[in-house]
């Protein structure tokens, strides 16, 4: 293989995170020449609608790029992992997920104020249900949707038009955003997103895009957002549950938290639930966790 064409989304974050990805790759295969190949996704293509809509495709950010890999137009994709549903077609394979960067949210704010300060009249942006359910739940904010990408979200708050945003830390460290104020929030309340931070580099099963991006792999990182993503497939949950999970690997030990609120976001449980294999953590999780929550309701 002379050149590999890798699929990505437009965004800002989306290059930025295939760009770093070819980087690393060119330091270890110095005669290899890239291609990006920029596809617009069902989410990049309704970009009015303020998320994923219940009757949307499978994978709003993910399956015109899938597509692309199964039909041969690319040769694999970088996805922020935590846009992708918890199971691919079979033909696809996960090749790699390099070291996951900080898995937190945080709240960029106008103004130089700590967490428990925050008036419960504080106009929060986020798309999120879990985001949404977690500020309800614990600072008695009830959370304005908003769409769009980082920069634009940022922008908002910078305007005056909002007081603040949540967002992944992970985004914000990426493209080096700078911020007027940002409250970093604690994952023992503020559980993330499931795979949140994480990349994942795809190929098609048993192909040459595989064995090369197989370098780029942390076995610790691909185990706990393993286990996530095993957590998210058992609970069937997507864009619209208020569900999050934390993975961590320690001495070889996956220890995973789980966080389920119900649609309303009046109920929550949240349990930890540690072992070696990481598909047996986070189905174990969803079960117990599904269980608490309708004997809570």
């Amino acid at each position: 293989m002379s050149v590999l064409r890798i699929g990505t989304r437009g965004s800002e974050l989306a290059l930025w995170q295939t760009r770093w990805v070819i980087a690393e790759l060119q330091k270890m295969h110095t005669d290899l020449k890239f291609e990006e190949v920029i596809l617009k996704t069902h989410g990049d293509v309704n970009i009015d609608q303020l998320y994923d809509p219940p009757d949307s495709p499978i994978g709003w950010f993910t399956s015109v790029i899938e597509k692309a890999l199964l039909d041969g137009e690319i040769d694999c994709a970088v996805h922020s992992y935590k846009d992708l549903p918890s199971s691919s077609p079979d033909e696809l394979v996960i090749a790699a997920v390099p070291p996951r960067a900080a898995a937190h949210d945080v709240i960029v704010t106008n103004s130089a104020v700590d967490l428990e300060h925050l008036p419960p009249t504080s106009r929060i942006g986020t798309s999120s249900p879990r985001r949404r359910a977690q500020l309800q739940h614990y600072l008695g904010i009830k959370g304005i949707d908003i769409r769009g990408n980082v920069p634009t979200r940022v922008a908002k708050v910078t305007s005056g038009e909002l007081d603040g945003v949540v967002l992944a830390a992970a985004g914000l460290s990426r493209l080096n955003l700078q911020v007027p104020h940002m409250i970093d929030l604690p994952m023992d309340r503020f559980v993330p997103a499931p795979r949140q931070g994480a990349l994942a580099l795809q190929a098609r099963r048993n192909s040459e895009a595989q064995k090369l991006l197989s370098v780029l792999d942390d076995a610790p990182s691909n185990r706990a957002v393993e286990a996530e993503r095993a957590f998210l497939a058992e609970l069937a949950a997507g864009c619209h549950t208020p569900v999050g999970a934390i993975a961590h690997v320690e001495n070889g030990t996956i220890k995973l938290c789980g966080q389920l609120f119900s649609d309303d976001g009046k109920h929550m449980v949240e349990k930890t639930q540690r072992g070696d294999n990481p598909t047996e953590v986070g189905t174990m999780l969803a079960q117990h966790l599904a269980h608490e929550l309708q004997v809570t309701k």
